[in-house]
């Protein structure tokens, strides 16, 4: 999966705007790209809490193209999505995401960053529950345990 954006500067924007023919990748820009890039790690999220037995379901599409041009329900859809998200984390401290008429840098920034909040908590607990599991396993494997009987 593509790597999350969430360090765009205004600085990108501009260069992005005085490069609209540019064929190289325009970090300022958002585009069908970066819609099906955070679409895609939503669902990815979706699927890895649901393997772990969170039954959650989102409204996600990731089939956006170069003639799809977002709407402010669809764009309140995707941030709906990872409001969820990061309501089922209550314990991470993150921006909040503004319901407003734009998208700008910095909010498209916000979006990302919760979405890589969540999935880093998510890998964190994950790696705490296998330690914990592989150590009481290594543990009995070696039978460094011993039950007493009655």
């Amino acid at each position: 999966m593509d790597n999350l954006i969430f360090d765009r500067l205004k600085t990108d924007v501009e260069n992005a705007l005085n490069n609209p023919s540019s064929a190289e990748f325009l970090k300022g820009s958002y585009n069908y790209a970066d819609l099906n890039r955070v679409e895609t790690w939503c669902e990815y999220i979706q699927n890895l809490l649901n393997d772990y037995g969170k039954n959650i379901e989102l409204s996600i599409k990731t089939n956006w193209n170069l003639k799809d041009y977002p709407t402010r329900t669809q764009i309140d859809r995707i941030r709906s999505n990872i409001d969820y998200l990061k309501d089922i984390f209550q314990e991470l401290k993150t921006e909040a995401i503004e319901y407003v008429n734009t998208l700008d840098y910095k909010r498209a920034n916000i979006l990302e960053k919760i979405i890589y909040d969540v999935h880093e908590y998510i890998k964190e607990m994950t790696r705490t529950l296998e330690l914990q599991y592989n150590f009481g396993a290594t543990l009995i494997r070696k039978k460094y345990i011993t039950l007493k009987g009655e």
